[in-house]
Order: structure tokens, then C-alpha cells, then sequence
């Protein structure tokens, strides 16, 4: 697991990645120790036989006032104390609990955890950037996968390791043949695209709805927009990949003007 120390730099960067806020079940007091599950887990309990992509429930309990918390699916560091830096930022991979004033009995959340995912770094400032696939089937011990996930204390909490939980994550197999996916994207590469923003989709072979992130431009809502007046754009499209096809990790470069 994370140590006080390393666990410090971990947060910094992760509400830029798109979080999902959890919901409070009971307004009571915590009167009781802090605690957190995912899928009923208790800490440094291995979540088994997970299929490639599934949606696992976390629950806090006697979440004291003033404290917020994170969780994040991410590969397990060569060094487990030190912190992640390949993080999945794929839609539903993130959740974020904003602290409150009042203390906080019990609340619930979930978290999408991925077989397979294209990691970032959630805290660049690091000075670790390099993005890489993940592959979390990868057995490091009996019962152990290469990835967990991260529960932890958000903003002046973050190096406090009272909040620190971590559920190791091991998957199921995948088929050995799987198909590698394709995408195809409208408008083509090295079109111009302005402030105005032009029409944007991108299709995969697969069905997969793909993550979408943008250097220099920004994609929504079927929209894509630059944030410059001159230069490049660059688009990272993401799939976690499934039962029939493999992840997807696709760019495309566009002409901003």
C-alpha cells in the first residue's frame, strides 16, 4: 500500500479528470471509525473474478466533517509504497466525495473498474507524463492482479493514511483471438477546425463508446472546438476494450486556424 509520504502528491491534479460525486444515504453523525468497501471488500481484500469491464459499489461509513475522498482504479507501482501513476480517467473510473461541514454516517458511490485501460498520470506534477495501456491481468502474486483500487483522502487529507484503503483487482481471462478495433472519425485528420467548432463523431467497429480527450481542442457534445488560434490540435481516443476486442488507443491531428 501507499505511505504517508508518497500518498501526499498523489490528488493534486485528479478533479481536471472528469470525477463522479457519490450520493449520502444517511445524514447521521460519525460517531464510529472511517471505513470504506468496494463490493463489500474489505481493505487490502483482492476484488476476484471481475469481468472485463463492471460497475462496483463503494460505500463509506463515519466520513468526518471537512473530509473528502477519492477513488481511483490504476496499476500497481513496481514499488507498492510508492504512488500510481497509470490511472484509468475513462468515464465512470473516478469517483470524487466532496468534503461537507457536517459529519457523514454513511454514503455510497460506484466506480467502474476496467480489465484493460489507457493510463495517466492523475497527478502530473510528479513530473511523471509518459500515458501507457494497461493490461491488469497481469498475475503478480496467487490471487493478486496488477491493478487496484485507490480509496483516499482528497485536498488537505490526501497524505493522511487513516483514509487510505486499497482492493487489488484480478479479472477473468479473455480470449486469446480477440479482433483489434477500428475507429472512424468525422471530419478527417488535418481538417481546419476554429473557435466556432465544427460537427465531430467517431465510430469504433467494436460498439464501444470511446473516451475522448483533446490537446489544444476541446470535444463535447458531438462538437469539436479549438482552444487556439494557430497550431495543432491532437484528439487521444480510448477504448477499455472487451470480450470480443481488444482496447483501442487511436489519434487524430487536426489543423487549428
Amino acid at each position: 500500500m501507499l505511505n504517508k509520504k508518497t500518498t501526499g502528491n498523489l490528488v493534486a491534479a485528479i478533479a481536471a479528470l472528469g470525477l463522479v460525486c457519490a450520493t449520502a444515504v444517511a445524514p447521521a453523525q460519525a460517531e464510529g471509525a472511517f471505513n470504506a468497501t468496494v463490493a463489500g471488500a474489505s481493505n487490502m481484500t483482492p476484488l476476484v473474478a471481475l469481468e472485463t469491464s463492471s460497475v462496483q459499489p463503494v460505500v463509506v461509513t463515519n466520513l468526518p466533517a471537512n473530509v473528502g475522498l477519492y477513488g481511483l482504479h490504476c496499476a500497481v507501482p513496481m514499488n507498492p509504497r510508492s504512488a500510481p501513476t497509470l490511472c484509468d480517467s475513462s468515464t465512470d473510473s473516478l469517483v470524487y466525495i466532496p468534503a461537507t461541514a457536517a459529519d457523514r454516517a454513511s454514503l455510497t458511490a460506484k466506480i467502474k473498474v476496467n480489465g484493460e485501460f489507457y493510463g495517466t498520470n492523475p497527478n502530473p506534477q510528479t513530473g511523471t507524463s509518459a500515458n501507457a495501456s494497461v493490461d491488469c491481468r497481469t498475475e503478480v502474486a496467487p490471487g493478486m492482479g496488477a491493478c487496484a483500487v485507490y480509496i483516499l483522502g482528497a485536498g488537505r487529507e490526501s497524505a493522511n493514511p487513516n483514509y487510505l484503503r486499497v482492493f487489488p483487482t484480478v479479472f477473468k481471462s479473455v480470449r486469446a483471438d480477440r479482433k483489434t478495433d477500428q475507429v472512424k472519425v468525422r471530419p478527417k485528420s488535418s481538417s481546419k477546425i476554429t473557435e466556432d467548432g465544427r460537427a465531430f463523431s467517431a465510430t469504433t467497429r467494436s460498439g464501444l463508446t470511446p473516451s475522448i480527450t483533446g490537446d489544444n481542442c476541446s470535444v463535447r457534445d458531438g462538437k469539436i472546438t479549438a482552444l487556439a488560434d494557430s497550431g495543432t490540435c491532437t484528439i487521444t481516443i480510448v477504448t477499455t476494450g472487451g470480450r470480443n476486442f481488444k482496447p483501442l488507443v487511436a489519434t487524430r491531428s487536426f489543423k487549428l486556424g
